[in-house]
């Protein structure tokens, strides 16, 4: 029975750790508000989106939102190519599909 009950609290601890982790790499859940990236110019951004493509880069984008209800995201992953207009941006728990105006900033990291 003691086996048991130190199984049982061993494990629950385990996965509130896992859990923690997986709260902590969601961008969404920060409290803090999202600190706004100077603007590059598109033809930066899109020579950077090239290159990250190309070689495949891992980048932090700063994402805005289509519409005026959402917040600045900042999202670490790589890229690919949809179509001419969208792009894929990949981490280990989210994927966003956006497109070039959407891209506030992008930088190597």
């Amino acid at each position: 029975m003691q086996m048991e009950q130190s199984l049982f609290k061993s494990a629950s601890t385990i996965i509130n750790g896992k859990l923690q982790q997986l709260l902590n790499n969601d961008f969404s859940f920060h409290e803090e508000p999202i600190q706004l990236l100077t603007p590059q110019p598109a033809k930066q951004r899109l020579s950077f989106l090239n290159k990250t493509i190309n070689n495949g880069l891992q980048v932090l984008i700063q994402l805005m939102p289509i519409n005026n209800d959402g917040y600045p995201v900042n999202v670490r992953g790589t890229v690919k190519k949809l179509d001419n207009k969208r792009y894929l941006i990949q981490n280990q728990n989210v994927s966003y599909v956006v497109n070039f105006n959407q891209i506030r900033y992008i930088a190597n990291f």
